[in-house]
């Protein structure tokens, strides 16, 4: 059964706690999985594999049949630094047994790269535990250990206006741009220069954020798409089964939410 916490970000989604069965399915994020105790894992194939560790690549058909009772799991946006970078090193093949990475050259290394994710705020119940998990995820990805490099004030400017266009509807680059005085161009190479991530999948992980963490709050799914800014529930409810393999429905009774 799969029961535990999350964490969202833009780029990310941080489980950590049980990890249960599910069905076959392929998603587009990079998925890595650490546990404490072996987990097996199977491809379309039937190929099975028994490790503590795995890393799947996007589109690959794939299913957990025996799960662990504690376990670090991390979706990674492909498109992402964090996520280009574990894709670059360990993330090749559609077949089980090209998950498992066995060679020294695959232990974690860390690097002097900006740190990708917002640790959670102080005060939560699962904070500690979160913040330690990212740093986990920081060291498989090499984005640990140099601290955030500075960012240009117009990706300064444009995260801190992403928010309020939001909530009119689509973020479209040309309005971010006009916002901060950049050509849009210029904009967007900035922006995945220094934030890890173009800026039109942030911006739908920043809608998928703010959805999630309303049905964790108690709103219904067609209200939580509508506030996110997606046409319906039934977007909304695609476009999360499309980056995590699993409907929202299906996590939000389950997870603890971390902010």
């Amino acid at each position: 059964m799969w029961r535990g916490w999350c964490l969202l970000r833009p780029g990310l989604l941080l489980y950590g706690g049980a990890v249960g069965t599910n069905a076959l399915h392929a998603h587009h994020a990079v998925q890595l999985i650490v546990s404490s105790e072996p987990f097996t894992m199977a491809d379309a194939r039937g190929g099975r594999v028994t490790t503590t560790i795995a890393v799947v690549p996007p589109g690959a058909r794939h299913r957990v049949l025996g799960g662990a009772r504690g376990a670090l799991l991390a979706l990674l946006d492909p498109r992402s630094s964090p996520g280009r970078s574990l894709l670059a090193r360990l993330g090749r093949g559609s077949r089980a047994a090209d998950w498992s990475p066995s060679a020294p050259s695959a232990e974690p290394v860390v690097r002097t790269r900006p740190l990708m994710f917002t640790a959670p705020p102080a005060g939560h119940a699962r904070s500690a535990e979160a913040a330690s998990a990212l740093r986990t995820v920081e060291e498989w990805t090499g984005h640990g250990g140099g601290g955030a490099a500075p960012l240009h004030p117009a990706v300064e400017g444009a995260i801190a206006v992403i928010p309020a266009l939001l909530k009119r509807g689509p973020v479209r680059l040309h309005a971010v741009a006009d916002a901060v005085h950049l050509s849009p161009s210029w904009l967007a190479h900035l922006f995945s220069a220094h934030v890890g991530i173009p800026l039109r999948p942030y911006v739908r992980w920043l809608r998928l954020q703010h959805a999630i963490h309303q049905v964790a709050g108690g709103a219904s799914l067609t209200a939580a798409a509508h506030s996110a800014g997606f046409t319906d529930s039934p977007h909304f409810t695609r476009v999360f089964r499309e980056s995590f393999g699993n409907a929202p429905s299906e996590l939000a009774a389950a997870i603890d939410w971390v902010p």
